[in-house]
């Protein structure tokens, strides 16, 4: 694989999210869109650190290495499988507790604090178990 290639791919990914969140920040400026402030504090972090990192990293050769051995296959195969699996088993967690809200009285504020941390306790559960088997 070719890291630099690689490497402007994301440098243009990266430039789009932070396009996208300055527009974001900017729509929600212009026309008082109070979500749109959320998008943008999602979007603008990710792209200028995902920037600072890729620039940095054509200087100094231990990220360049980093980055590649990010981007090898069985990396992305683990990452994606267990992306997956924590994707299905949030969205089986989200339907049932949809089916029994009610009866639980739980808020959404709750609800939702709750699910994003399981759904990233789940995601690196299986990430470590798919490391070590494959």
């Amino acid at each position: 694989m070719n890291i630099n290639k690689y490497i402007k791919r994301q440098i243009w990914g990266y430039s789009a999210m932070l396009a996208l969140g300055l527009i974001a920040l900017l729509c929600g400026y212009i026309w008082k869109f109070q979500s749109m402030n959320g998008v943008a504090i999602g979007f603008i972090p990710v792209g200028l650190g995902g920037l600072v990192i890729m620039f940095y990293s054509r200087y100094h050769p231990q990220i360049s290495r980093n980055i590649q051995a990010e981007a090898d296959e069985r990396g992305m195969f683990i990452r994606s499988k267990s992306g997956q699996t924590a994707f299905w088993i949030t969205y089986w967690w989200v339907f049932a507790f949809t089916i029994f809200a009610k009866p639980l009285e739980i808020s959404m504020d709750q609800f939702s604090i709750f699910t994003l941390i399981f759904m990233g306790i789940i995601y690196f559960i299986f990430f470590f178990i798919n490391l070590a088997k494959y």
